[in-house]
């Protein structure tokens, strides 16, 4: 029950750190912005948490540290993505991510594997390519620099992989320990990462009157929410169970933010879509 009840946290966490984002986006074009004040958020937060109780681990602080930084990388790399390539291919291309922990689950923590798991994985897969099938075509920019756009998602494919594999490695080596000093390390990268980036292309009075910081702070809450139960998840559930089942609980909440929030009125490959991930999910789960 304990691990339903993180799992749907989860998914609430990081369907709502997107429809953060997208409600800054209309707003602001200030990425950089954006991303200082979510990563100075949540290390604000995981620092006030850690204080009492919290214990300095040396291998915790490596494995935070790696972690935030290719989390770091991967967020600069996806917005390098999205400003060369299609919205819509980028997005689905960043989510195969999914494929490197349970792959490393398989391989390298010797996770078993049903029948019923591959089924679901194939099932995932076609969730994720469903899910943006209709904007494919639409989406696609006059010119765009395809070796570029490949190498940006590419590299935010792979570091988006890695984090997921750092989050299990930690969890596998301090089973249920240490989880508030290693988001606090890694958002404290993060924080000093994008501090360093922003101020050096954004002036002080364009940070002033950038609007909608307030969905700035939210999404630092959110998202080092999600990222941090996920964390705490880890300790509990095979790699290659976990990561699949948030992948398609994903979409199915983003397909709810849609609807409920942004009035969106989803097509034929987006219930398809869905469907595949509720059977996806179910067969994980059997």
């Amino acid at each position: 029950m304990t691990a339903i009840l993180l799992y749907l946290c989860i998914i609430a966490a990081a369907s709502t750190h997107t429809s953060l984002n997208k409600l800054f986006m209309r707003q602001s074009s200030q990425a950089a912005v954006f991303n200082v004040l979510r990563a100075l958020t949540a290390f604000i937060m995981f620092c006030v948490i850690s204080i009492p109780g919290g214990t300095f681990h040396v291998p915790t602080l490596l494995f935070g540290m790696c972690y935030g930084g290719f989390v770091s990388v991967s967020l600069y790399m996806g917005y390098r993505a999205l400003s060369v390539g299609p919205m819509a291919l980028t997005s689905m291309m960043i989510s195969f991510s999914v494929i490197f922990p349970v792959l490393w689950g398989i391989l390298i923590q010797k996770e078993s594997v049903t029948l019923l798991h591959m089924t679901a994985f194939l099932l995932l897969f076609a969730a994720l390519f469903l899910v943006n099938a209709d904007k494919l075509r639409q989406n696609q920019k006059p010119g765009m620099q395809y070796r570029k756009w490949f190498l940006f998602t590419s590299v935010t494919c792979l570091c988006n992989g890695v984090c997921s594999i750092l989050q299990k490695e930690h969890q596998t080596a301090f089973p249920s320990l240490y989880s508030r000093e290693f988001m606090a390390s890694a958002m404290g990268i993060c924080a000093l990462l994008f501090a360093f980036a922003t101020f050096r292309s954004v002036s002080l009075q364009d940070f002033r009157h950038t609007t909608g910081k307030r969905y700035a702070i939210l999404a630092g809450i959110t998202n080092s929410t999600a990222n941090f139960l996920t964390l705490v998840l880890a300790g509990m559930e095979n790699a290659s169970v976990l990561f699949p089942m948030i992948s398609a609980g994903t979409i199915f909440a983003a397909l709810l933010w849609g609807v409920f929030a942004f009035q969106e009125k989803p097509k034929a490959n987006q219930y398809a879509a869905l469907l595949a991930g509720a059977a996806s999910i179910v067969l994980l789960k059997l």
